[in-house]
């Protein structure tokens, strides 16, 4: 434990920027994961990450002296791409198995607090506002991918206006066990959820508590018995890609709750073979400060297929 008293240059400064500042060779996720944890105080107190200190205030850092005193050669931090930020926005590439917010009780590193830590932590400018910046849209804990933030309030309300009416396309890449009859379709279908199990079910026409889905797809490339698919979301749903593929007779490789394990397990695979590979604007109406943005098309620069699905020759 490090106990250290807030100065008059630290009056008004962020708890999580005088932290970066003091120990500039230690990754933000560890502190982060501290935050999370309760293990930083002011004035014996928990505080959080976008505290204000005054001079004079005790700062008690509960994290092991060889965290504060490691060697930057010697970093493991979590590291997170960043393909396109503007003053406005910020894509991220999310690695798989990273969830992008809290849930319940949870602990360990979500992504847009991840990042809102980050943003704070930066020199070149003014922190951001408290939750900023917030993300625009989900993303599955088990997908990796793209995924937007808005830097500020009005951002993030015509960003969700403009995903809710469709002029965002989102496009993902998914290995799959089974080649799709037609090269390229546009598939609809009925999802229910199943709470219990926490899987979700797919039917061929409305049943009470379904929702209608649209999925469109591509194949890309045929390996059989395997598929490289584009896949693009039509309708959002939880795991909609994941389960309409499996009813399609195409699983997503390595997918450990609708794909088939057998399978997985012959190719090695940890993760499910899904990625959200590119975004595409296309608004219908302006939007004013985001103008900007329409027509533009960002894309994951690079894809992490595991070894598994190298062997299969789709990538």
């Amino acid at each position: 434990m490090q106990r250290i008293i807030a100065d008059h240059s630290d009056n008004q400064k962020r708890i999580d920027r005088f932290l970066a500042d003091r120990f500039p060779r230690v990754p933000a996720s560890t502190f982060f994961k501290a935050f999370r944890k309760r293990n930083i105080r002011v004035n014996g107190k928990r505080v959080r990450n976008d505290f204000c200190l005054q001079a004079g205030d005790v700062v008690e850092i509960y994290i092991p002296d060889s965290y504060l005193e490691r060697d930057e050669r010697n970093d493991r931090a979590v590291s997170i791409e960043i393909p396109y930020e503007d003053e406005h926005i910020l894509v991220a590439a999310k690695p798989q198995g990273i969830p992008v917010h809290q849930d319940a009780n949870q602990e360990e590193l979500v992504l847009d607090e991840y990042l809102q830590a980050m943003a704070a932590a930066r020199q070149d400018g003014a922190a951001p506002e408290p939750g900023f910046p917030a993300l625009c849209h989900r993303l599955d804990r088990n997908t990796g991918g793209l995924v937007i933030l808005a830097k500020d309030r009005e951002t993030l309300d015509v960003m969700q206006e403009k995903f809710k009416n469709h002029e965002i396309r989102k496009y993902y890449l998914a290995c799959t066990y089974g080649i799709p009859r037609e090269k390229e379709a546009e598939r609809t279908a009925y999802l229910k959820k199943d709470t219990e199990s926490s899987h979700v079910k797919i039917y061929d026409s409305p049943v009470r508590g379904s929702v209608r889905i649209v999925t469109r797809y591509r194949l890309v490339k045929a390996a059989y018995p395997y598929a490289l698919l584009e896949v693009e979301l039509v309708t959002g749903k939880t795991h909609q890609i994941r389960a309409h593929l499996a009813w399609m007779g195409c699983p997503i490789l390595g997918d450990g709750k609708y794909g088939i394990n057998t399978v997985n397990r012959s190719l090695g695979l940890k993760m499910q073979a899904l990625f959200a590979y590119k975004l595409r604007f296309e608004f219908k109406k302006g939007t004013s400060h985001l103008d900007y943005l329409n027509g533009m098309e960002i894309t994951l620069p690079a894809i992490p297929w595991e070894e598994g699905i190298r062997s299969t020759g789709l990538v």
